[in-house]
């Protein structure tokens, strides 16, 4: 019977489809797409460009249906400034991402997290997402934007302050009135008891 190789090859090709369409329904409706630049682009396209470590990491709160919307926030504090144009990247900023990687956000980066960040200035802090050079704060990811923007300046974090230091100087108690009028009067004494003792042989003398 000809038509078994066909009904065959039929309910395979249907098979594939079907398949087709059960991963082309699980992909993700937008997912993000970069534009590949280089570290001096997306260096000269940011407000701010730092490094830090991630202290802090809020959420958003999901809604009904268990799904993140909105913006995570990351609460850095900075270690070293690379560029700041327009605006000024203090010791503890806060840097707002989308949550999801497929929104090009910045994803998960758990406290403690060490970090680049390229970012556009905001009223609240710094805006920052997976297409505009943000990156892990490897060896060779710092070697590369300090090529490009030089060493930066060191921050010092919120709170350490330096040490204040007193040095102790030696002093001694001023001199009392009596210790400064004594040389003089052992002086004067002095003086009365010479003129006695000229008068004194004086006399004798006549």
């Amino acid at each position: 019977m000809r038509w078994a190789p066909y009904a065959v090859r039929t309910a395979a090709l249907g098979m594939l489809l079907a398949t087709a369409g059960v991963l082309v329904a699980q992909a993700p409706a937008h997912a993000c797409k970069c534009v590949n630049t280089t570290t001096a682009e997306d260096a000269a396209a940011a407000d701010a460009v730092f490094s830090g470590t991630v202290r802090e990491t809020h959420k958003p709160e999901p809604d009904d249906s268990g799904r993140l919307k909105g913006l995570v926030t990351y609460v850095v504090d900075v270690d070293r400034v690379y560029k700041e144009e327009g605006t000024v990247v203090t010791g503890t900023v806060q840097v707002f991402s989308q949550q999801a990687s497929a929104s090009c956000g910045l994803g998960n980066l758990p406290p403690g997290t060490e970090y680049l960040f390229f970012a556009q200035a905001r009223d609240a802090g710094f805006r920052a997402s997976s297409c505009g050079g943000s990156r892990p704060a490897t060896t060779a990811s710092v070697a590369d934007v300090e090529g490009v923007l030089g060493p930066g300046k060191q921050m010092v974090p919120d709170g350490a302050k330096p040490e204040l230091v007193l040095t102790a100087v030696e002093t001694a108690a001023p001199p009392t009135v009596g210790r400064l009028v004594a040389p003089g009067v052992a002086v004067a004494l002095l003086g009365l008891l010479g003129l006695v003792f000229v008068r004194v042989a004086g006399s004798r003398r006549s």
